[in-house]
């Protein structure tokens, strides 16, 4: 019996362990500190006759870091003279998983967007393991280049589609995304040299063959209504309303500059108001011109101050808004299909009011109504573009656009963005624990 002293705790146990278990094999660690299994036979003659032969010692960087001494038994047959070392898979299977733990920690972090190097870096400092950079990159791309764009079988016939634009060494490169409105699941994420229609065409046809098409989410490009409706007939459009929100706050500071006037800012948020609910933002812009009437002079220098501080509350109002939405996990109301007729009938009659440019995106607005208004007649239908917007900002963050170096590398991360997203597991992947579990056994076997 032995005692092992840690921190004024005590620990007895027996150096001559009765035996542990491998995946598949018994074995024992004999009082000179040899493991063996617990039956031994000649691998050749399958017999029982033979003496002990010595032993050779483990030699592996994770055993001498821990101040072990593991001794594999060697054996020889009296029978057939062969010589045979004991089956060390269960001494091979701790050190696999603690690479295997590292090789993760490596992945996993240039996954996040780490550096190869600062990769390497982090794991020397945190897990004593040194690898070259060059190792990790290699290592990176063959487990990426092993991922495969997956190909369904079903959907629910209402797609996203949007583009974005990568720089490769300098060039542009462009990627076409079809996102599934109603599963969230990526029907694909594709690299091409351009975005033309004969292009776009291509994509969609061999990513949607043989499954439903029913309606398409896009942004305000002219090309797409003809463009889908030569693929798929019966198809359905519904144009982001987000995107018709940017074109009519874009053409206000068109016209008037980054501070319009109190009246044309509650002018835009009557158009906003047409297909979500901005009630607290237009009753917020009344109490506004009210306390400009009361407190505008002759001179208009001064004007134009009060003006700019009535902005600057209203600014602070909205950006209010938005963190309480956020904190109680909330959208902005939708407006219902009869809600926007009753708003738009109004804008409609008081079109004169507008700034001309607005005058033209409102006639805008009437001509396409049911481009607009489909997500209010169909619940499967989201008003805008944001969820594969979402997708774009969650796969490549702003500063991988500079880092492709070949379009080699833009499409294995592209499909590992898709497969991920999608919920596959890109890397195999060694816990810690486990790791720990076993080197335990290796240190109750062979105490230092």
């Amino acid at each position: 019996m032995k005692s092992l002293e840690v921190n004024n705790i005590s620990v007895e146990y027996n150096t001559r362990l009765s035996g542990f278990l491998g995946e598949t094999k018994q074995y024992v660690v004999s009082i000179d500190g040899k493991i063996k299994t617990i039956h031994v036979a000649c691998p050749k003659c399958k017999r029982t006759c033979y003496v002990d032969n010595g032993y050779h010692l483990v030699e592996d960087g994770l055993i001498r870091e821990c101040g072990l001494t593991i001794r594999i038994a060697q054996f020889w047959c009296k029978k057939c003279d062969a010589y045979w070392s004991t089956d060390r898979a269960l001494i091979d299977n701790v050190i696999q998983k603690q690479k295997g733990f590292v090789k993760s920690l490596l992945l996993g972090c240039a996954r996040a967007g780490l550096s190869f190097d600062k990769s390497t870096k982090l794991v020397e400092e945190t897990v004593g393991t040194c690898y070259s950079s060059q190792y990790v990159y290699e290592l990176y791309v063959k487990a990426l280049e092993q991922i495969k764009q997956e190909k369904f079988s079903s959907a629910s016939g209402v797609y996203y589609y949007d583009e974005q634009y990568l720089k490769v060494n300098g060039e542009e490169t462009c990627r076409l995304v079809i996102k599934d409105c109603v599963t969230g699941k990526v029907i694909v994420d594709v690299q091409t040299s351009d975005a033309k229609k004969e292009t776009i065409k291509k994509v969609m046809q061999i990513a949607l063959e043989g499954l439903p098409v029913d309606v398409f989410i896009v942004d305000m490009k002219r090309q797409y209504p003809e463009l889908i409706h030569e693929l798929f007939q019966n198809a359905k459009i519904q144009w982001c309303i987000f995107h018709l929100y940017k074109l009519i706050w874009k053409e206000l500071q068109d016209e008037f500059g980054k501070n319009p006037p109190l009246c044309q800012l509650y002018n835009v948020y009557t158009l906003f108001n047409t297909f979500f609910d901005h009630s607290l933002e237009l009753a917020k812009l009344e109490e506004l011109l009210k306390r400009f009437e009361t407190l505008k002079t002759e001179d208009a220098k001064s004007n134009k101050e009060i003006e700019q501080m009535l902005r600057k509350e209203f600014s602070k109002f909205v950006k209010e808004l938005k963190k309480q939405r956020r904190r109680e996990h909330k959208k902005v109301p939708r407006r219902t299909l009869e809600e926007s007729e009753k708003t738009f009938a109004t804008i409609l009659q008081q079109n004169t009011l507008y700034p001309k440019k607005l005058q033209k995106r409102i006639e805008y607005i009437k001509e396409n109504w049911n481009k607009f208004t489909l997500f209010q007649r169909d619940t499967r239908v989201e008003p805008t573009n944001n969820g594969v917007e979402h997708y774009f900002a969650t796969t490549l963050a702003k500063t991988d656009k500079k880092d492709f170096r070949s379009k080699a590398a833009v499409t294995r991360e592209l499909t590992a963005a898709q497969a991920e997203w999608n919920g596959q597991k890109l890397f195999s992947t060694t816990k810690l624990t486990e790791v720990l579990s076993l080197v335990g056994l290796l240190f109750l076997a062979f105490p230092p």
